[in-house]
């Protein structure tokens, strides 16, 4: 098991493991909150986490073409798990997936890929690059779909039929006919 110990916060996180998986030649496919993914009475006092979802196309590759049951552990997963005033940063080490399905041979395919993950969750780890907090981010390159956060946005249709709230603000009704 990978991990690093972080005092970022967990939103800081996020930005810091984009950037750093783009500079690596990855992408970040998902993120999962898991302590909104629990009930309200089920969820974990002191104690929340948010699992990143990354995909490092020329990592995998070489070990998918040596043995295709890689897959099963691909694409990479990181969590960062809060747990009380600090942040741990935790991943799987691909070199145990060698050891999970008895492949030491490929172990030095793997190797390349846990350096890149450490790196990754070490930048991550550290905050945003002094020239990326300076610039405002990502510098002249505007955000992309999966940057955006559109938690808390008003959808433009609001039912199945394609009404939109247009159409019905302030009257409770569709705009008079006619015209």
């Amino acid at each position: 098991m990978l991990q690093i110990h972080t005092t970022q916060g967990l939103d800081q996180i996020e930005v810091g493991l984009r950037l750093a998986a783009e500079r690596h030649g990855g992408t970040v496919l998902a993120v999962s909150h898991i302590g909104q993914l629990l009930p309200a009475e089920l969820r974990l006092k002191g104690a929340d986490a948010i699992v990143f979802t990354l995909c490092f196309p020329s990592l995998y590759a070489p070990l998918l073409r040596a043995d295709i049951r890689f897959a099963a552990f691909l694409p990479s997963r990181i969590a960062a798990c809060a747990v009380g005033n600090g942040i741990f940063l935790e991943t799987i080490s691909p070199r145990e997936y060698c050891r999970l399905l008895h492949r030491p041979e490929v172990e030095p395919l793997a190797a390349s890929l846990e350096d890149t993950l450490r790196l990754a969750m070490e930048e991550a780890s550290h905050g945003l690059p002094r020239e990326a907090r300076a610039g405002g981010g990502l510098g002249d390159r505007p955000a992309t779909e999966d940057q955006v956060n559109m938690r808390a946005t008003l959808p433009q249709r609001i039912d199945c039929h394609g009404t939109k709230v247009e159409e019905l603000a302030g009257t409770g009704v569709l705009d008079s006919p006619g015209g």
